[in-house]
């Protein structure tokens, strides 16, 4: 349920996410992290060991370590307080694209599956995101009787397009 909301947060902050398979192993998630260049993770509790794991050997801070939901065991910052903090936080001017940008600008950073050796980092343009937006809608909003539906990928894997490696 956050991950759309996460998404669109960066989005609009200008931040370029990099979502990272939930059951990576702390080493796998150094790997992504470090070609990254990723400054904060936002994880679910479940998944706090391998996340506090690799940050440490990558140099991300604790205190940048954001959980999606509240946990009565952990002490970190998670989305709701995330939103409190927002209503009294200065305003931050959202990201706005300039004509064309959108083709440009790199809107997300999956990684691929790495089946010819480590995962490697698919750059992916606002446009490519609100294009299948664009789709979804599309087929949504068709008509269909149901007995057609869209399938999609897990929203950390990422097939590579030649056209943006």
């Amino acid at each position: 349920m956050d991950y759309p909301t996460a998404l669109w947060a960066g989005f609009r902050l200008g931040a370029v996410p990099s979502c990272a398979n939930p059951i990576y192993t702390p080493h796998e998630l150094v790997h992504q992290l470090k070609l990254s260049k990723s400054q904060f993770i936002l994880t679910h509790p479940t998944f706090i060991k391998s996340a506090l794991e690799a940050a440490g050997q990558v140099g991300i801070p604790e205190s940048r370590i954001f959980l999606v939901e509240k946990s009565e065991k952990l002490n970190f910052v998670n989305v709701p307080d995330l939103i409190e903090m927002g209503r009294t936080a200065p305003e931050i001017i959202p990201l706005k694209l300039s004509p064309g940008e959108s083709k440009r600008r790199v809107a997300l950073l999956n990684f691929s599956s790495g089946t010819s050796g480590l995962p490697k980092g698919v750059l992916i343009s606002h446009s490519n995101v609100i294009a299948n937006v664009c789709q979804m809608y599309a087929l949504e909003s068709s008509g269909t009787d149901g007995t057609a539906c869209n399938g999609c990928l897990p929203f950390f894997h990422s097939n590579t397009d030649p056209y943006f490696h």
